[in-house]
């Protein structure tokens, strides 16, 4: 024969289940403003400088807090071979991630930039370096940077 449910013990059954249900659902709102607040950058600019045998990355990446939200890490490839991983701790600027990573690169060769935000974003951009034109005897050189970015 069964037992027949009190009163009480259905209403503790009941909070109860409200209660899992409450905290279920701020996880579930958590996590997912977590997630919306992900910010990859919006766009990168790279420069090959031959000169200077250096990558100058430029990125927007809007920050609303410098020690919360910043561009992470950042990874470069020479021709599909992965070269540099950088790892930062702090972005410098509310709107901009900039950096100059010391790199030997020839005409023709394809450097691609990986960059990653610490709340989950990222994006990444190829650069084909192309040869510096000549210059003249008589005029300067300039920064000696040539590059088709793709």
């Amino acid at each position: 024969m069964k037992r027949p449910v009190s009163l009480r013990g259905a209403r503790r059954a009941s909070k109860q289940s409200l209660l899992k249900d409450c905290l279920t659902s701020l996880a579930m709102t958590l996590v997912c403003t977590t997630i919306s607040f992900a910010s990859p950058p919006t766009s990168i600019t790279l420069t090959y400088n031959f000169s200077k045998g250096s990558l100058h990355v430029e990125a927007v990446h809007p920050s609303f807090n410098l020690d919360k939200s910043y561009v992470r890490l950042m990874n470069v490839y020479l021709n599909g071979v992965q070269v540099s991983t950088l790892n930062y701790f702090r972005q410098n600027d509310y709107n901009e991630f900039t950096d100059d990573v010391p790199l030997t690169a020839q005409a023709g060769d394809i450097i691609r930039v990986e960059l990653f935000c610490t709340l989950g974003g990222d994006m990444t951009k190829d650069l084909t370096v192309i040869k510096p034109e000549e210059t003249p005897p008589n005029q300067s050189a300039g920064a000696g940077t040539n590059a088709e970015e793709k």
